[in-house]
């Protein structure tokens, strides 16, 4: 799965990716301002995209003036499918939150961070989450939680997980600067505990 093109999956043209960004706002928009939100593409292809779509009647055109507006026809019998697919991300760490609310070592905290947080992801990369448990954790039974979890995600998105894990402690004494951390606390999107429990626990260990 590439969650930075998560229409890729069934189309890797760029009508996906036209379609990807309507999806995500019931809002309209110019034909230049999707351009702005793709800019490796070019203006023409985005044209040249946009009037398919609008024929194929999943694109709405308004003719008020110029330029055109564009917006995702949400009564469109296929509009749900391709919502659902734009929102691969979001289903995602839903999964994960769903998941790890159930293990009996609940995880004290936990994110998804990297490629898949920042919006950067294709299919040749990991998914990275961060868990952390409590110090006294069952360390066995830690180990098969994360690793029936890594089976789960592969199923669910063909790419392998990356679990990194820490007890409290560790995260509590680690640097203030530590890079893998700093970037959960920029990027990451928690699924367990607080969403700002990393930044509070470091703060206090420092």
């Amino acid at each position: 799965m590439d969650l930075s093109r998560p229409l890729a999956v069934v189309t890797p043209t760029l009508d996906g990716d036209v379609l990807n960004v309507l999806a995500h706002a019931d809002a309209t928009f110019t034909a230049s301002r999707v351009h702005a939100l793709l800019p490796t593409r070019t203006k023409r292809g985005i044209d040249k995209v946009l009037a398919r779509l609008v024929a194929q009647g999943i694109v709405e055109q308004a003719h008020a003036g110029r330029p055109s507006l564009y917006r995702l026809n949400r009564d469109h019998l296929a509009c749900a499918a391709i919502i659902g697919l734009a929102h691969q991300k979001e289903a995602l760490v839903a999964n994960l939150r769903s998941v790890v609310a159930g293990w009996t070592a609940a995880p004290v905290f936990a994110a998804l961070f990297g490629s898949a947080a920042r919006g950067a992801h294709t299919t040749a990369s990991d998914i990275d989450v961060l868990l952390v448990h409590a110090d006294d954790v069952d360390e066995q039974l830690w180990r098969e939680q994360v690793d029936r979890l890594s089976a789960m995600v592969t199923r669910w998105t063909g790419n392998d997980l990356r679990a990194v894990s820490f007890s409290e402690s560790e995260v509590a004494a680690s640097a203030p600067d530590d890079s893998l951390f700093k970037d959960v606390v920029r990027d990451g999107v928690a699924f367990a505990g607080e969403p700002d429990w990393l930044a509070r626990s470091q703060r206090r260990g420092a």
